[in-house]
């Protein structure tokens, strides 16, 4: 299980999504989009190429990147993601899934 850091932030302390696995950022915290979107997505799409199930996003950084992250996520695992999101009077992350077709099968 890979914790996938959308853009490290320097200062921010990742420590507690460990749990859910090893961590990896996919850019460093001055990773800017300017007027070109297409080198950051080419990174982008190398670091979530074997994106799974098993794997989360921990959404960090730049709106931007964070969209362009989970449009890759959707992309590689057909869109089927984990997400964590930081609960700030527990101080803890909790796990939230999304399946984009979800709904589609129930149909």
């Amino acid at each position: 299980m890979i914790v996938y850091i959308t853009q490290n932030m320097d200062g921010r302390n990742f420590i507690p999504a460990q749990k859910f696995g090893e961590l990896r950022a996919l850019l460093p915290e001055k990773s800017q989009i300017l007027l070109d979107p297409a080198p950051i997505l080419k990174k982008l799409r190398e670091g979530l190429d074997n994106f799974t199930d098993d794997d989360f996003l921990l959404l960090s950084g730049d709106p931007i990147i964070i969209g362009l992250s989970m449009m890759v996520a959707d992309e590689v695992n057909h869109g089927r993601m984990k997400l964590l999101k930081w609960d700030k009077q527990e101080k803890t992350y909790y796990p939230v899934k999304i399946d984009m077709y979800e709904e589609e099968k129930a149909e």
